[in-house]
């Protein structure tokens, strides 16, 4: 008796794929960044929710936060449903950037993907994150803020 021949990588790559959460078919589409700027008083806060890719999102999201006049500018990522190592780069280099143009850039309420990441490559120390709902500072916690989180 034979075996059907399947085309190959169909069936393996889709297993393989589909439980990280990326795509398994070439048309499939995930959702883009949306961001939404509140400001008052020199203070942007710009809300992301979605993809921090590589590509359109990060191109976007750079584009914005340049053009901003204000002083302060607070990121908030507790909506990033993904991010990858073009977003963090993005991250590190708007840091950079804030500090060069004497502005104060702070990433709020990180989502547990963009912990992750930002845990995974040592950069807690090298970007200002803060969480809008802490009310007391727990000594418990790591350098990060957190708990530690094992990726």
């Amino acid at each position: 008796m034979s075996t059907p021949i399947q085309e190959p990588g169909t069936q393996v790559c889709s297993n393989l794929l589909a439980p990280l959460g990326w795509s398994t078919t070439k048309n499939e589409t995930k959702e883009m960044l949306r961001i939404d700027i509140q400001s008052s008083n020199d203070v942007a806060t710009l809300a992301c929710a979605g993809r921090l890719v590589f590509g359109v999102e990060v191109e976007m999201l750079r584009t914005i936060v340049h053009a901003r006049p204000e002083t302060n500018l607070h990121i908030d990522l507790s909506e990033v449903t993904g991010i990858d190592a073009a977003g963090l780069g993005l991250l590190v280099e708007l840091q950079n950037w804030a500090a060069t143009t004497q502005r104060n850039l702070t990433l709020l309420d990180l989502s547990e993907e963009v912990w992750r990441l930002v845990i995974l490559t040592k950069l807690c120390g090298s970007l200002e994150i803060s969480y809008s709902d802490l009310e007391t500072l727990n000594p418990a916690l790591d350098e990060c803020g957190r708990q530690e989180l094992i990726a």
